[in-house]
């Protein structure tokens, strides 16, 4: 086995670690967080119905129960508009962005070995 093939394993060993921390179980949870944190850092306002249409990654029905997971996980929250108080908005926390920089450092220290 190539040297590369043997980084990457223990890269992917690494992030499955940082990801049972942060109790992210399932690969749509990873997917729908990184969307609402993509989002945030374009500085896009990320409605529940515009999550709920990543019809990409799962159902809408799916979707739904992934985002109420990751709120109870306390890895995102919604905000109800000031404008129209029926439209919510979906906003990471700072656990949110504590399990990226989690994921960026190993990214950074993986890439100077």
């Amino acid at each position: 086995m190539y040297p590369s093939s043997i980084k990457f394993l223990q890269f992917s060993a690494s992030i499955r670690r940082i990801n049972k921390r942060y109790k992210l179980v399932d690969q749509k949870e990873e997917f729908v967080l990184e969307a609402v944190l993509a989002a945030h850092a374009e500085k896009v306002d990320f409605s529940v119905l515009d999550l709920i249409l990543l019809n990409e990654i799962a159902s809408q029905a799916t979707l739904h129960s992934v985002m109420n997971n990751l709120i109870a996980k306390k890895l995102i929250k919604t905000e109800t508009s000031k404008e129209d108080r029926r439209r919510k908005y979906v906003t990471p926390t700072k656990l949110a962005f504590d399990w990226l920089q989690d994921c960026s450092d190993l990214v950074c220290s993986t890439a100077k070995k």
